[in-house]
């Protein structure tokens, strides 16, 4: 089984020049979360995940530091997530959609996957 979280939008003062730490920017953070106990489920919220309290992480982690490197940001938000014993795998994504470089650009975004051995 698994639980996707698409697009949270967080504003933050992440980033490593000074421009980004100074104004801040939007960020845009998804969650790919796969369950351990996927061939056996229940309905029942004690059998998976609440994703409520996963974005309430997710959005803890973000304000908790400001980070030079998204990298690490996605690092420390997925051990957070997997820190509950009933998720297999997180994968994370951080899109910065207004990056202070001087070209046209989407956003752009690292993907962090964490997964139990």
């Amino acid at each position: 089984m698994k639980i996707k979280i698409n697009k949270i939008k967080l504003f933050g003062y992440h980033g490593l020049y000074e421009i980004e730490k100074k104004k801040g920017q939007e960020f845009v953070i998804s969650a790919e979360i796969e369950l351990m106990n996927k061939n056996n489920y229940r309905d029942d919220i004690d059998n998976t995940v609440d994703y409520a309290d996963i974005i309430h992480k997710i959005k803890n982690v973000f304000s908790a530091n400001r980070y030079s490197l998204i990298e690490t940001l996605s690092i420390n938000i997925s051990n957070k997530i997997m820190e509950d014993q009933a998720i297999k795998s997180v994968m994370i994504s951080i899109k910065k959609t207004s990056p202070p470089i001087d070209v046209d650009l989407e956003s752009v975004e690292v993907e962090y996957r964490n997964e139990r051995e």
